[in-house]
């Protein structure tokens, strides 16, 4: 293990703890295998010898000892095995590691819940490569603590996903039970945008699942940027080598910023759109307000917001209600500045059969909504 990938990982673990937040320890990164290996870099198990392996995960276990690197860690057993980038070998050869890497994980660290197999896509109900994992984990009783996938291509919804990766599991008569999802990468290139961002808040809301935003960043802003949500001088112009100091927020961090510390009331059930391009993620608070994140998948057009029982909040069945608009305005630089979301005033809409709709015109491909009803 080299001994700057362990110092740059404990680094990372003790802000994510000093914030209060979970860490989640790469172990393929320790190993080396960070898409950039040279073509020769052996891998576990070579020609069937796990010495190597072995004394790497010795050091492993001395160094998360000696640290305390034990509370708030989860152990993702190894990145994207079923690509060449990350494990260059066959699935036959990452099952074994992954059976040998569970028992001895779970033997020096019985708490630390394992996760994976933190696949480059989503669970299908005809893949090979899913299929196999399924069924070695499941007789190998290996199954992770918690369920990871990366979702990327822009083909499914969390509901799918979610009903995929079960009925893969039942078919070997298994159940995830308790453990939570983790769609440990999500957000493709173009849907890392104030509109993507908010359609994946409202999917991972829906389904009640965990996500992690994909950072495909390297070198210095591998390490800045907060993944790509702040911007600051020098960003748009070398992101890698950007020296300038004081940071700004972008359209995506004010998209989170408003998820995370204005929709603070209870969770509101909600569907996509048909076509599933557009999403919302709606809470009702204690003190009379109905909040709505907007967004899009990386398309234009015009869509509604349809809200339906409004009664059931002490509304009549027919009337009108103001609508105080907001809107995320991104734009093709990820590191523009956006101080705070743009006020679009208030706009009344008459309503009836206990339901109102309004529209939406997704112009372009960048920005975000949010709408409040006080009732």
């Amino acid at each position: 293990m080299l001994q700057f990938r362990w110092e740059s990982a404990l680094s990372n673990y003790r802000t994510a703890r000093q914030h209060g937040g979970q860490f989640i320890l790469l172990v393929h990164d320790l190993w080396g295998a960070d898409s950039l290996q040279p073509a020769d870099a052996p891998f576990p198990g070579d020609n069937g010898d796990w010495a190597f392996y072995d004394e790497f995960f010795s050091a492993l276990v001395q160094n998360m000892k000696q640290a305390d690197m034990i509370e708030g860690v989860v152990i993702d057993i190894w990145n994207e095995p079923d690509g060449a980038n990350f494990w260059n070998r066959p699935q036959d050869q990452y099952l074994q590691m992954w059976g040998r890497a569970s028992e001895k994980f779970r033997s020096e660290f019985p708490d630390i819940p394992l996760s994976g197999p933190s696949a480059s896509y989503a669970p299908y109900p005809t893949d090979t490569w899913w299929d196999a994992w399924a069924s070695y984990v499941v007789s190998n009783q290996s199954l992770p603590d918690q369920h990871h996938w990366h979702s990327l291509r822009k083909t499914e919804t969390s509901d799918q996903m979610l009903r995929n990766y079960d009925n893969l599991l039942a078919k070997y008569g298994a159940t995830r039970g308790e453990g939570l999802v983790n769609i440990n990468e999500y957000g493709s290139p173009e849907e890392q945008t104030a509109a993507g961002s908010a359609w994946w808040i409202a999917q991972l809301e829906r389904a009640n699942i965990f996500g992690c935003r994909a950072n495909w960043a390297s070198a210095y802003a591998l390490h800045d940027f907060m993944g790509q949500l702040l911007g600051k001088p020098g960003a748009g112009t070398d992101s890698y080598n950007a020296t300038g100091t004081g940071y700004w927020a972008n359209a995506e961090y004010q998209v989170y910023k408003y998820y995370a510390s204005t929709m603070t009331g209870d969770r509101v059930r909600t569907e996509t759109t048909e076509d599933t391009n557009g999403d919302v993620y709606v809470t009702v608070d204690d003190d009379g307000m109905i909040r709505i994140l907007a967004g899009a998948r990386a398309v234009t057009g015009s869509w509604n917001v349809h809200l339906e029982g409004l009664s059931e909040l002490g509304l009549p069945s027919s009337g009108a209600l103001e609508v105080h608009a907001y809107k995320f305005p991104g734009t093709s630089d990820p590191y523009a500045r956006l101080d705070a979301p743009t006020d679009l005033g208030v706009l009344e809409y008459n309503y009836t059969d206990d339901s109102l709709s309004f529209p939406i015109a997704q112009t372009d491909v960048y920005t975000a909504w949010a709408f409040e009803i006080e009732f």
